[in-house]
């Protein structure tokens, strides 16, 4: 347990780091928010979750953000559910900021956290993810759908998810 909570610790100093520097040179971050359909290698193969989401826009094409997706895996009944925390960092790339339905690229560094249930210990570790999203542009908000597969390293295995994702950005 104390290892999970170093990596919470560490994901939480690098949050502070950015959106101080962020702030410094006033950027307003966009709050986003959404769910989550999670499909993967593990034991546990299929989770849903909820995502939350804070991005600074650095320019027309960039912006860096950061997320914390609560992923429970309970479609094996409640005596085998398990329920994760995925911190991330990642850097989001618009395609074509003018369209009304920008695509976009998303690339970042992240963890899989174990926070209890049948959660095992063992498949706490570092994760890369890389993927495709798409924001549909309304008047005063944005709604989002992206697809980021991620690679896991677990203590003796690298393992495979893959998240869709929607929700909202206010």
């Amino acid at each position: 347990m104390r290892l999970s909570s170093c990596k919470i610790f560490v994901f939480l100093i690098v949050l502070f780091a950015v959106s101080s520097d962020l702030r410094a040179q006033s950027f307003r971050p966009k709050i986003g928010f959404g769910l989550s359909l999670v499909g993967g290698t593990t034991d546990q193969a299929v989770g849903t979750g909820l995502d939350l989401r804070l991005a600074w826009v650095v320019n027309q094409d960039l912006s860096i953000g950061t997320s914390a997706n609560f992923v429970n895996y309970i479609l094996e009944g409640r005596d085998n559910a398990a329920y994760f925390f995925h911190p991330n960092v990642t850097a989001i790339v618009t395609l074509d900021a003018t369209n009304l339905r920008s695509p976009y690229l998303i690339l970042g560094l992240g963890g899989n956290l174990p926070l209890g249930g049948d959660a095992d210990s063992d498949e706490a570790g570092p994760s890369i993810h890389g993927g495709l999203g798409w924001a549909f542009s309304l008047q005063s908000t944005s709604l989002y759908l992206e697809i980021t597969p991620a690679m896991i390293v677990v203590r003796s295995s690298v393992e495979f998810q893959l998240p869709v994702r929607f929700g909202v950005i206010l």
